[in-house]
């Protein structure tokens, strides 16, 4: 089955589901802290338990809404007690900060026009713990239209019925449909997370 078709496929298996709706994401947050904290933060952990009060407690401040704001505060207390976290996520989100601030990004615009060239996403890449995921989704909190495959976006695939090889494969697949169904291609990534966060699938982790 070519892509096409499993995109086809996958737009008619949503038109069955009378309970899945076009969420809005809610980003960007026009807040590079919080940007970076939800993107640094999501991966293997229950987002809305463990990882939204954090980038909510972010987002509430306003010394953190550019980079080097948000740079001052890590500085200015342990990232750590800052959010709340062991392990070595703080310490990720502040070598990202100092990333972004030696490419003279300050605001989220910025960060969305320096996500455009390859040799920029290969810098991010390098930091540890950014992978296609997470590098996707810096891309959608930055204001760009794409999707980040995790879990809930590959079981929701396997629920349509639809197989795919490799994280690109669903990417586009799930692209394609969201083209089909005249949504822009970040909200209808959000709109199957929300639905499969349910939790009402066979999924317990709420990961982002």
């Amino acid at each position: 089955m070519s892509v096409e078709d499993k995109a086809k496929t996958l737009v008619k298996y949503v038109n069955t589901l009378p309970d899945f709706q076009i969420v809005d994401p809610g980003y960007p947050y026009n807040h590079v802290g919080a940007t970076i904290t939800d993107a640094m933060l999501q991966a293997g952990i229950n987002y809305e338990r463990v990882v939204r009060p954090r980038v909510d407690l972010v987002h509430k401040n306003p010394q953190a809404k550019t980079t080097s704001g948000f740079l001052k505060l890590l500085e200015s207390s342990d990232p750590h007690s800052l959010l709340n976290w062991k392990g070595e996520k703080p310490n990720r989100i502040l070598k990202v900060t100092k990333l972004f601030i030696s490419e003279n990004i300050e605001t989220e615009q910025q960060l969305k026009l320096w996500l455009t060239e390859e040799k920029n996403v290969q810098k991010l890449r390098n930091v540890k713990g950014v992978g296609d995921k997470t590098l996707d989704y810096f891309k959608m909190l930055s204001g760009m239209h794409t999707s980040a495959i995790d879990r809930h976006l590959r079981n929701f695939l396997n629920l349509a019925g639809i197989q795919v090889k490799s994280y690109l494969e669903a990417q586009e697949v799930i692209n394609r449909a969201a083209t089909q169904l005249n949504v822009k291609e970040s909200r209808f990534d959000h709109s199957i997370w929300k639905y499969m966060s349910k939790g009402k699938h066979g999924n317990a982790c709420c990961c982002h």
